[in-house]
């Protein structure tokens, strides 16, 4: 079995796997934020709001929104403006989708890369939220990484295909 035989059996599991994980993290940080907000909510009542909530809140979005940019970026379910696509038919459209990955890896990786350097910097300096105290630059950590997985995502659609989109209704 060759080496590209070899990644296209194990890397579709792994990808599958990391997704799952993902998909358990960032609904964990939902449905924790949805719960943050009915109790703050609630609390507001009797005023008793829920401490540092905006704090938590922001800090919950980070993890929601940052953990489906890769799953979003494999399967390619980021919004696309289809320009072009009634002029590209077979190979071009293929070389079309592999440029395109090719510039979201590149942007994707290179702010990954610059949020990595300053996730260390907001460490080494002792950056905490206001109310909290929260460390800053964890939070930073977790978007540099799944910034530069979403990157990875996109240099893997070039050469191994992802699986096929789910069927989805057409707006009109």
């Amino acid at each position: 079995m060759s080496g590209a035989q070899t990644a296209q059996h194990w890397l579709p599991r792994a990808v599958a796997a990391v997704d799952a994980l993902l998909a358990v993290l960032a609904g964990c940080a939902l449905f924790a934020l949805m719960l943050l907000t009915f109790v703050d909510v609630m609390g507001r009542e009797f005023y008793r709001s829920v401490p540092g909530a905006l704090e938590l809140s922001e800090m919950l979005m980070v993890v929601v929104l940052f953990c489906a940019l890769p799953m979003v970026s494999w399967r390619a379910e980021h919004v696309c403006f289809e320009l072009a696509d009634a002029i590209y038919k077979g190979r071009a459209e293929r070389v079309s989708k592999v440029v395109m990955d090719l510039i979201c890896a590149a942007a994707f990786g290179g702010v990954g890369w610059a949020c990595w350097g300053y996730a260390r910097r907001t460490l080494e300096d002792g950056d905490v939220s206001a109310n909290l105290g929260v460390p800053v630059g964890l939070f930073v950590y977790l978007m540099a990484a799944m910034l530069l997985l979403a990157a990875a995502m996109h240099l893997m659609r070039c050469f191994v295909a992802p699986p096929a989109p789910a069927a989805t209704e057409a707006y009109e």
